[in-house]
């Protein structure tokens, strides 16, 4: 989306007329400037619009110049009369509600409403106006950058230190006073707390057209689905009639997958809620146009309707298994038609009759094909996230390839869907594909940190970043290539040790990387009253930071279990059923904790750009990333590529010798 559809989607509709008339701007560049003008004497095409006859693109320049200088002013006064506007407002809620503590016999309960509704308004309005401001700069200063295109000019930095110069980008005041009503507040109602303060003045998020009847069907809905998990699970766990029928127990792998896939998607939308609750502006973030956002009640929902077919599915191929329900249906039917689910639901999100959120699934489509081709794909913020949340899914999309390869198999003339033969075939391919598919998310992030590396020129943390990746690559390859890992073997040999020391040091980097670079803890000189937290935070529990540090620890280790190429029948249980059981919790488990991980990095990246996806530190209220770093000025490209093909041949060795010593 370009920067003038997200500038109307995000200004403040009231305050309309006063922001930078962006459009206008841009039309009178390519009326100054017109894109089929060449200059006939010398042969050569003033930047992206082209030139004027050089006896006239001065006086072109300076209209414009003029143009911009009437913008600057309108912005000008705009704010300075909100701004006195505002402070008159603090000074009289904050004297009425000093009066109101001062005289205790009248501090009653819908008095102190009526000044916690006005601090609340206030608040709102004093972001509203810091907004204001930095929406404006990025509009100016992307449109001074066009300028330079169509007039040929350097003017980009001599108009943004003009722009810095004056009142509205210079004054305090607004920063002064949000600090201020937070304290205030915090002393009113919340006990001297500011973080806390700090989320009850924010309003909260609207929740669309989702209305009372609409969340009426939702708890209906989420009713149904949990009456439905406690049968499947008394089925899978404590009815005795459990037994599944030989050769079908290759459709477990695809119900384990789809099952995960949506207990990932409720997350996500808890993940949703999280970030609305406490104002972290994950639209901005993500690149989400904020017209097309997905509130959390509605991801619930859809959720909610899915596990409902994929549980209902799942209880009747049990029971067809069990009781040998009287039917001419085969059991391949219930699998089948779980698959025609899936695929009429991916039509559904590609094609929706609703254009509401038409763009968000684009959106992510676009960026599973920037990680797919990395590193020649682009790297924001919503890429990078998406493929760590691959690196989370490996078991999920090594049951997808297994059911893949069975379906194509069973419906050619190789052998019968769901024959020992089918199976037999797919599972033997698996030395050649699982380690293709629980290496490839690492791949992708690695050349994704590459990527960052070639647009920042920071080595750090860009190379510790790919390190990281280079390190969980080499060590799920080695796990997954070597047969000889199947089974026990004592003593260890020097080669296993080996392989499990890289496993722990990978876990333990990767585990630091989460705390340090991901969330920003650790800070240790920040904030004394809560050791290792940073003194910044938008969510109001000490507890859940402390929960997260450890328990991401345990989750981890938790994860590596799954892994371990040791057969569960050997180590843990000789049931194929509690195998069944087992790995699902094991994923589920990495699963939340990579949610839970996304809580933290979203809220970290909200309040800095700690690894540089963005170039300005404020997050205006749903509006999106609309400039770029500078890309001028890099003399180090050849060397900054040489390292980047050095770092990716090094990833490439490492596989190959490990291929190779299997």
């Amino acid at each position: 989306m370009k920067f003038g559809k997200h500038l109307d989607q995000a200004l403040h509709e009231p305050w309309r007329q006063y922001y930078v008339d962006y459009k206008h701007l841009k039309e009178l560049l390519k009326e100054l400037f017109p894109s089929d003008q060449k200059d006939e004497e010398k042969g050569t095409v003033y930047g992206t619009y082209g030139s004027a006859e050089n006896k006239g693109i001065e006086f072109n320049r300076q209209q414009f110049i003029n143009e911009l200088i009437k913008e600057v002013e309108k912005v000008n006064a705009h704010y300075k009369k909100q701004e006195e506007k505002l402070h008159q407002e603090y000074k009289t809620v904050s004297s009425q509600a000093l009066a109101v503590t001062v005289d205790r016999e009248s501090q009653n309960q819908g008095l102190m409403r009526s000044i916690n509704i006005s601090f609340v308004d206030m608040y709102r309005n004093l972001n509203m106006l810091n907004n204001f401001v930095y929406l404006n700069k990025i509009a100016f200063d992307k449109i001074a950058k066009k300028f330079d295109k169509a007039s040929h000019g350097k003017y980009r930095k001599v108009f943004e230190k003009k722009i810095n110069q004056t009142y509205f980008a210079t004054s305090t005041k607004i920063a002064d006073l949000l600090r201020d009503t937070a304290a205030f507040y915090a002393n009113l109602f919340e006990n001297g707390d500011v973080t806390k303060a700090k989320v009850r003045l924010l309003a909260k998020m609207a929740q669309g057209s989702y209305g009372k009847n609409d969340m009426l069907w939702l708890g209906f809905k989420i009713g149904i689905v949990l009456m439905l998990v406690f049968w499947n699970l008394f089925n899978l766990v404590v009815s005795p009639n459990l037994h599944i029928k030989e050769g079908m127990e290759v459709f477990i792998p695809l119900y384990r997958a789809v099952g995960l896939i949506v207990s990932l998607i409720w997350m996500w939308g808890f993940n949703i809620y999280i970030w609305t609750k406490y104002r972290v502006n994950h639209v901005f973030i993500f690149e989400i146009s904020p017209r097309h956002k997905v509130s959390h009640l509605e991801i619930w929902d859809e959720a909610a309707s899915m596990s409902i077919v994929v549980l209902s599915n799942s209880l009747l191929f049990l029971h067809h298994q069990q009781y040998r329900l009287r039917t001419q249906l085969s059991e391949v039917f219930y699998p089948i038609t779980l698959i025609a689910f899936i695929v009429l639901k991916v039509f559904q999100l590609l094609y929706p009759r609703e254009r509401t959120h038409g763009s968000v699934p684009k959106d992510v489509l676009r960026s599973i094909g920037n990680i797919a081709i990395a590193p020649f794909g682009r790297a924001r913020f919503r890429d990078c996230y998406l493929a760590d949340y691959f690196c989370s899914m490996q078991k999920i999309f090594s049951d997808l390839q297994y059911s893949i390869c069975l379906y194509a198999i069973g419906f050619s003339e190789f052998s019968p869907l769901g024959t020992k033969e089918s199976s037999a075939y797919c599972t033997n391919l698996g030395p050649i594909l699982v380690p293709f598919v629980h290496a490839i998310p690492y791949w992708w992030r690695f050349h994704q940190c590459l990527h960052r590396y070639i647009e920042t020129h920071e080595r750090f943390p860009n190379w510790a970043n790919a390190f990281k990746y280079m390190l969980c690559q080499v060590s799920v390859i080695i796990g997954s290539l070597h047969p000889f890992f199947s089974e026990y073997q004592a003593p260890w040999s020097p080669y296993r040790l080996f392989w499990l020391s890289l496993i722990v040091l990978t876990t333990l980097y990767t585990y630091i990387w989460d705390l340090v670079m991901d969330w920003g803890l650790f800070e240790f000189a920040k904030d004394s009253a809560h050791p290792w937290l940073r003194k910044k935070r938008l969510y109001p529990k000490v507890v859940f930071y402390y929960w997260a540090i450890f328990s991401n620890l345990f989750l981890r280790f938790f994860w590596v279990v799954t892994l371990i190429p040791f057969p569960f029948q050997s180590v843990l249980s000789s049931s194929v059923e509690y195998q069944h059981i087992l790995l699902p919790v094991l994923t589920f488990a990495e699963l939340f904790r990579r949610s839970q991980w996304g809580i933290l990095r979203v809220e970290y990246e909200h309040l800095s750009t700690s690894q540089g996806f963005r170039k300005y530190k404020h997050l205006p209220l749903y509006f999106d990333r609309g400039v770029k770093p500078d890309d001028t000025d890099k003399p180090r490209s050849m060397w900054i590529n040489i390292e980047v093909i050095f770092l990716a041949s090094l990833l490439i060795f490492f596989s190959i010798v490990v291929w190779v010593l299997k």
